[in-house]
């Protein structure tokens, strides 16, 4: 009986090459380095939007992650200083 699983010479099946393989990496890195760009952007915008009231926030038509993230600023800092004002 025959298996079904067999090897093949394809030529997907072959290693690829060092060219390939760089390229392949290069654009890994790229990606990787895109996402962590794109990431302290997003970073910066709640950083900056957190002294803006939320009413104005929504009047310019800000995204709702903004939003949330301004909200999630804004309560760590109340929490800071109200655990500092209990100890």
């Amino acid at each position: 009986m025959e298996s079904q699983w067999t090897l093949s010479s394809s030529p997907a099946a072959r290693p690829a090459s060092a060219a390939a393989t760089r390229i392949g990496v290069r654009q890994v890195w790229a990606a990787w380095w895109h996402a962590v760009l794109a990431r302290r952007a997003c970073q910066r915008t709640a950083t900056i939007l957190k002294d803006l009231d939320e009413h104005v926030l929504r009047d310019i038509g800000a995204p709702g992650w903004a939003l949330r993230d301004r909200e999630a600023l804004c309560q760590m800092q109340h929490n800071r200083q109200a655990h500092w004002l209990w100890t």
